[in-house]
């Protein structure tokens, strides 16, 4: 039982869940020449003039509470080739600027949240082995007796119990190994958890130069961003600035009821 515990322990510590409920629905402009379309329930905002379009949407239809991901692009209509990034863009929560993820920064912080969980990992299955090897390696033995004698003085009853402790090294080694083989396997699922968000933040837009009739697309990922309750009026704000014009696109943040 003791080692069933630890293998379970180490399991939820690596699995994890999250709950994808928050929904960003697009909210044009006023005064502005800004459309909206609706792709699978996607909406995307559009704006449009001689010199460039851009056009945003939420990344998911729904989101998890923290790190919302907007996919941006921009068309540049000019003659002269225009540099484009995360820089050209400003995010707003509840009126307060937000910061957007480099992919630099994502990459670092991913392999920072990798590093610090394997090494928490490896420490918990070490003293788990540990205690799993102790627990098999040294059982005890117990057998109850009991009976009665016909003597000079009548009959005499008794009973009693006896405890024998034994030491067994090789049970002790293959329950610390099942538990040791249970923390390597969870290393490597961090580990290609780790990969699989690395795959994802290739679509963090990135620095690039935007020649004449051109497009680039990217997502732009809000670092801790938001109260994972929102309220009525919750807005996201982005400002855009490409071509020497900058644009306003906002989304209005719900939560989806679940019963």
């Amino acid at each position: 039982m003791r080692t069933l515990c630890c293998v379970v322990a180490i399991s939820v510590f690596v699995s994890g869940c999250a709950t994808a409920n928050i929904t960003y629905t697009p909210r044009p402009g006023q005064d502005t020449a800004q459309t909206i379309k609706y792709t699978d329930g996607v909406g995307t905002l559009t704006e449009k003039d001689e010199s460039r379009e851009l056009f945003v949407y939420s990344r998911f239809k729904m989101q998890g509470p923290t790190q919302p991901t907007f996919t941006l692009g921009y068309a540049n209509n000019t003659a002269a080739p225009v540099n484009f990034s995360t820089d050209n863009v400003k995010a707003y929560f509840r009126g307060a600027p937000v910061q957007i993820y480099t992919y630099s920064e994502r990459i670092a912080e991913i392999q920072s949240e990798k590093q610090a969980k394997q090494v928490a990992l490896a420490i918990i299955g070490g003293l788990a082995a540990g205690a799993a090897a102790y627990g098999a390696s040294r059982q005890t033995y117990r057998q109850n007796y009991s009976g009665s004698v016909v003597g000079r003085h009548g009959i005499t009853s008794f009973a009693g119990t006896n405890t024998v402790r034994v030491y067994d090294p090789v049970a002790g080694m293959l329950a610390g190994a099942a538990v040791g083989g249970a923390t390597v396997l969870g290393i490597r699922q961090i580990e290609y958890n780790a990969e699989s968000q690395e795959q994802s933040a290739n679509s963090i837009l990135q620095l690039n130069t935007v020649e004449p009739l051109q497009m680039v697309t990217g997502d732009l990922v809000l670092k801790n961003c938001c109260d994972p309750t929102p309220r009525p009026d919750d807005v996201i704000r982005l400002e855009v600035t490409a071509s020497e014009k900058t644009s306003v696109f906002e989304f209005v943040r719900s939560q989806v009821k679940t019963r």
